[in-house]
C-alpha cells in the first residue's frame, strides 16, 4: 500500500473498516452483546483528510451528478473516517420536511443553536431567509411555516395559506406570579400541524400549545401544575426540558411530555385524557405509527432509554405509573434514547443518541438497523414513502432509499437501506457539500 494513491488508501481502509463493523454487529446481535468487547479502532486517515476536502470541494464546484458519483466511488464516506473534522464543523438539524415537489426543507442547527432554513432540490441548495422554522403533518401533506411571528399552514407545494395562526408568546395561561418571571423567549422547538390544515401544536421551552382559529390553548404545564408552582415560596419561571409532542394521523390524539412527570395524552381538541408511565427516567420523544393504531413513547436516562408502544384504542383507559405493566403497553425498543423518528408503512424508524437508526414494528420486531454516525437530531419520510432524510449532530444529512436493501460496501448495519447521498453542512465550509 506504500505506493497506493491517497484515494486508493482511503477507499480500501474505509471498506475494510466497514466490513469489520458489520461483522462486529452481526456477532453482537447473535450473542446478545454479552462479553463482546469493543470494535477495533477506526483507521488512522487524518493525513488524507486535506486531500478529501479538496476533492469534495472540486466535485461540488463542478456541480454535476457524474462528478458526485465519481467522488463517492473513489472516496466512499464513513462517519468514523471523518470524525477528526467534526469538532469544528459539526452541527445538529432542528427540523427536516419534504415538500410535494420533492424538495427538502432543512433547518441547520438545533433549536438552541444559531442556524438557517435552506431548501434542497437535486444538487441545488437555496436559502429561505424569511423562514424561521417549519414542521410537517403526519401524512406529510401539510406544512407549518413560521415567518415573522405567524404560522402559515399550507398544502403541498402551494405556499398559499389555508390558515394563518399566531405564535404563542409563552404567557398564555400563566398565573400572574409566573407571568412576571417568564423569559422573553418564544423560540420554537417543534411545529406539528394536523392533517386537516387547521390546527398546529407548538412546542417551546415555555410550554406546549394547541393553536387553531379559535385561539391558543396551553397543554403543558397543566393549570394545576402552574398553580402549584405559583404558590411556592420561591417560584421560578416556566422552562421545560426535553419537551416534545406528536399528533396522530387521524387528528384525534396529541402525545406530549417533558423530562418531569409522565407521558401526557390529550384529545385532538386539547382535553386531557390520560397519563402513561414511562419505561425510563425522563420522557423524551413521542411518535405515532403511520396507521394510527399505536403511539411510541420514549424515555431516557443519559444516552440510553426505552420506547414503549401503546395501543391508541386504550389511551382513554390508561393511567399508569413509571415502569408499570399494562395489557396495552409493550416495550418495543429497550435501549435507545430517541431524538427523532419517522414513519414507515410497516413501522417506525427511531434515531438514537449513538447514531443508530432502528426500524421497528408495533410488536417490537427490529426490521432493520443502520449506523450513520453521531446523535440523530431530525428525520423525515418523503410523502411517497421512498426516501428517508436523516440529520445528525455531525452536520451530515443522509438520504436513504427505503425501498433498497442493496447497501454500499461502506454502509454499516443489519439490512441497511441504500444511502443515495449525504450532504455535509459543515460550519467551516463556504457551502454545503454533496457526497
Amino acid at each position: 500500500m506504500a505506493d497506493a494513491t491517497p484515494q486508493q488508501q482511503w477507499h480500501d481502509a474505509v471498506h475494510s473498516y466497514a466490513h469489520h463493523l458489520n461483522a462486529y454487529i452481526a456477532e453482537g446481535d447473535a450473542c446478545g452483546w454479552e462479553g463482546i468487547g469493543e470494535p477495533d479502532d477506526p483507521p488512522a486517515l487524518s493525513a488524507l483528510l486535506p486531500e478529501l476536502r479538496q476533492q469534495l470541494r472540486a466535485a461540488n464546484a463542478e456541480g454535476s451528478e457524474a462528478a458526485i458519483a465519481r467522488l463517492r466511488s473513489q472516496w466512499p464516506p464513513l462517519h468514523e473516517a471523518t470524525n477528526p473534522l467534526l469538532e469544528d464543523n459539526g452541527q445538529g438539524f432542528g427540523a427536516l420536511a419534504w415538500r410535494a415537489d420533492g424538495s427538502l426543507l432543512i433547518r441547520t442547527g438545533t433549536w438552541y443553536e444559531p442556524g438557517q432554513v435552506l431548501r434542497l432540490q437535486g444538487l441545488e441548495v437555496t436559502p429561505e431567509p424569511d423562514l424561521q422554522m417549519f414542521g410537517s403533518s403526519p401524512d406529510g401533506r401539510v406544512l407549518a411555516l413560521l415567518r415573522e411571528g405567524r404560522i402559515a399552514l399550507v398544502h403541498g407545494a402551494d405556499d398559499t395559506p389555508v390558515a394563518v395562526l399566531p405564535l404563542p408568546t409563552g404567557q398564555e395561561g400563566l398565573p400572574s406570579v409566573l407571568a412576571a418571571l417568564a423569559e422573553d423567549d418564544a423560540t420554537v422547538q417543534q411545529l406539528v400541524p394536523f392533517n386537516d390544515g387547521q390546527r398546529v401544536v407548538v412546542v417551546q421551552a415555555g410550554g406546549v400549545f394547541l393553536c387553531s382559529a379559535t385561539g391558543i390553548q396551553r397543554l403543558l404545564p397543566a393549570a394545576r401544575e402552574l398553580e402549584e408552582a405559583a404558590g411556592e415560596d420561591d417560584p421560578y419561571g416556566v422552562r421545560l426540558d426535553m419537551v416534545h409532542a406528536a399528533v396522530s394521523p387521524d387528528g384525534n390524539w396529541i402525545a406530549c411530555g417533558h423530562q418531569d412527570g409522565r407521558h401526557r395524552i390529550f384529545d385532538g381538541h386539547g382535553t386531557p385524557v390520560s397519563e402513561v408511565g414511562p419505561h425510563g427516567e425522563y420522557p423524551h420523544h413521542a411518535a405515532f405509527f403511520a396507521d394510527g393504531r399505536h403511539v411510541a413513547l420514549n424515555a431516557c436516562h443519559f444516552y440510553n432509554g426505552a420506547t414503549i408502544g401503546v395501543e391508541v384504542a386504550a389511551l382513554a383507559q390508561i393511567d399508569t405509573d413509571f415502569y408499570e405493566d399494562h395489557p396495552a403497553v409493550r416495550v418495543i425498543e429497550p435501549g435507545a434514547r430517541v431524538y427523532a423518528s419517522a414513519p414507515l408503512p410497516e413501522g417506525l424508524v427511531l434515531g438514537d443518541a449513538y447514531g443508530y437508526l432502528r426500524a421497528v414494528d408495533s410488536a417490537g420486531t427490529v426490521l432493520w438497523k443502520q449506523h450513520v454516525g453521531s446523535t440523530i437530531s431530525a428525520m423525515a419520510t418523503s410523502p411517497d414513502g421512498r426516501t428517508l432524510a436523516v440529520g445528525s449532530h455531525s452536520g451530515t444529512l443522509h438520504l436513504l432509499d427505503l425501498a433498497s436493501t442493496d447497501a454500499r460496501p461502506e454502509q454499516v448495519g443489519t439490512h441497511p437501506r441504500r444511502e443515495l447521498r449525504r450532504w455535509l453542512f459543515w460550519k467551516q465550509e463556504a457551502r454545503p457539500l454533496a457526497w
